[in-house]
């Protein structure tokens, strides 16, 4: 049949010809790359991947996630960590954890962070080289691809933990009824690392579960159950995701469920599920539609974005789903993947989050291969031209992301990805630090302008400057508090804030802004006649793929302080 449509329309001859044509160089540039004798190839790309991370550590400036996490693992104690600071930020302690004993031994921040991404990214490109049963082109230049060396590893986030734990769940998933306890250890991993990880984790233990019960039958299952350790460990699984769960619920006054009355919903459930099971797949290997710097629900995706990346998703899915049938793992892609997409339409999603999907579906695409094709699903004639599509597909995908890559990390050699490292420099040679610093804190207003909200614990950029410096440098921020040098995503009442102010009111005026509280909200008249000036001004670019979302930091003093310390007023605005 597939032949006959070819006959009777010639184009599609041609254009199955050109597609024969790239395939076939392609496939010979692989097979050039397998020939390579010896592990030389993947020896040179580890100690590229080495050097290229801790050469991006010197430029890139992290930004909140990394700051915020490094405090917390620095100020909180344990017992404060897993009974208190989970439910306010929403994710498992495993990084804080990790972090915990270095920042409490004052090491280094930002070399800490590097070397501990380093061993997790690191040590999931090392298994990648030696285990990963994709093509040898593929595993050399996996680890350099956009989500696994910058969006993961250069950002020093719990990422990396995720991405180093589903590659040891590709490599245990071939032996999981055999040897149970280490694939469930990695789950159960995997649920302590993330909220996303709970649910995969829950989605893995689904298919296995069903698995196990096609086999058995249900009388086979209970019948053995006292016997059969895969359950024992599924039900330790079960423990372990319910606790986990129970510790990182929110509470009534965190943002997660105080701040939505205040949020403009753009994109409702639909349109946002739409968005993760369709568009996903092509924004995370060839396309760039969602690429606001913000949650989901907000994110600007007109209808024309969501027509085209969902071509382009049915289109991958189709091969997913394809390739699925043949090795038997289709209820492994849709069931997990699902549940992940399910969960982030309607709990949580930020631009960052969509890289777990790509993750998860190059775990999907190492177990499938491993496994023995179905006999009932061998080559036919439509074969050939999926193969091609797949393997053309794949190509752009791989430079795409490879682009992306090095697309951001040429825009992070050359700009300031995030507030924090610069700032902190200025404040110290100037000695700012010894005066009274305020910094700002969110204020939201309405399209016309009017201020709708206001959070005063909120002062994100606080964050970015606090591993700088031993002590907590904003009166304002957690009221001055070393042991509150975080944002604890505690939302204050309007009577607390008001408490606040009058605090606030009956001490000294602040010196120095960093960035730009908003002061006649809280002192009102009390400011007539005090002026402030800018000092300092610093572009910040924060990347994503090939582009940045641009914003500024500024540093304000009192007229008073630029004449005592010698400060030059600068122009903004120019």
């Amino acid at each position: 049949m597939y032949d006959d449509t070819r006959q009777q329309y010639p184009f599609l001859n041609r254009i199955y010809k050109i597609l024969l044509v790239l395939t076939d160089r392609i496939s010979v540039l692989g097979r050039k790359t397998e020939e390579i004798q010896g592990k030389k190839p993947e020896i040179a790309v580890m100690l590229v991947y080495i050097a290229a991370h801790l050469g991006m550590a010197i430029v890139h400036e992290p930004f909140f996630d990394e700051a915020e996490a490094w405090q917390i693992a620095k100020c909180v104690s344990l017992k404060t960590l897993l009974l208190e600071t989970t439910h306010y930020e929403g994710h498992p302690p495993l990084w804080h954890l990790i972090l915990m004993p270095l920042a409490k031994a004052g090491a280094p921040y930002e070399l800490s962070l590097t070397l501990v991404s380093l061993v997790f990214a690191g040590g999931a490109v090392f298994l990648i080289l030696r285990y990963a049963p994709f093509p040898r082109i593929v595993r050399l230049l996996l680890p350099f691809t956009y989500f696994y060396f910058y969006q993961y590893g250069v950002i020093s986030r719990v990422y990396c933990v995720m991405v180093l734990e589903f590659v040891l769940l590709s490599i245990f998933y071939k032996d999981r009824n055999e040897k149970p306890g280490r694939y469930v250890s990695v789950l159960m991993l995997l649920c302590i690392t993330s909220a996303y990880g709970i649910v995969i984790a829950g989605g893995l233990a689904l298919v296995w579960l069903w698995e196990m019960w096609d086999r058995k039958g249900v009388r086979g299952l209970i019948g053995r159950y006292i016997r059969e350790r895969r359950l024992w460990w599924l039900g330790a699984l079960f423990i372990v995701a319910v606790c986990v769960i129970l510790q990182i619920m929110p509470r009534k006054e965190t943002y997660a469920t105080a701040l939505t009355e205040f949020e403009e919903i753009k994109n409702p459930f639909l349109v946002r599920f739409y968005y993760m099971l369709l568009v996903l797949p092509a924004d995370v290997t060839i396309t760039d539609l969602y690429c606001d710097y913000t949650y989901l629900y907000k994110a600007l995706l007109p209808v024309s974005t969501l027509v085209s990346g969902g071509m382009i998703g049915i289109l991958i899915w189709f091969l997913l789903l394809y390739y699925g049938r043949k090795k038997g793992t289709i209820l492994l892609c849709i069931l997990p993947y699902t549940l992940f997409a399910v969960f982030g339409a309607a709990v949580y999603v930020y631009i960052h989050h969509i890289g777990i999907g790509l993750i998860y579906l190059c775990f999907w695409a190492w177990a499938s291969m491993e496994k023995e094709e179905d006999a009932v699903c061998r080559e036919r004639g439509v074969a050939l031209p999926i193969r091609c599509v797949s393997i053309l597909l794949g190509t752009l995908a791989m430079g795409i992301s490879l682009f992306w890559s090095v697309a951001s990390c040429t825009l992070d050699i050359g700009k300031t990805y995030a507030a924090g490292r610069n700032e902190a420099r200025f404040i110290k040679e100037h000695h700012l630090e010894r005066y009274r610093i305020m910094a700002g804190w969110m204020v939201i207003r309405d399209e016309a302008g009017n201020i709708v909200d206001v959070d005063i614990n909120s002062c994100d950029q606080a964050v970015n400057a606090a591993p700088y410096f031993e002590h907590n440098l904003f009166f304002n921020f957690n009221e001055g508090k070393d042991e509150r040098n975080y944002v604890t995503h505690m939302r204050l009442t309007q009577e607390q804030t008001q408490t606040l102010y009058d605090v606030w009111r009956k001490e000294e005026l602040p010196q120095v802004l960093w960035m730009h509280p908003n002061l006649e909200m809280v002192y009102g008249d009390i400011l007539a006649g005090q002026n402030y000036v800018p000092v300092y001004r610093e572009p910040i670019e924060r990347i994503w793929k090939a582009g940045t979302d641009y914003s500024t930091c500024d540093i304000y003093v009192s007229r008073e302080l630029l004449e005592e310390t010698g400060l030059s007023m600068i122009r903004v605005g120019e």
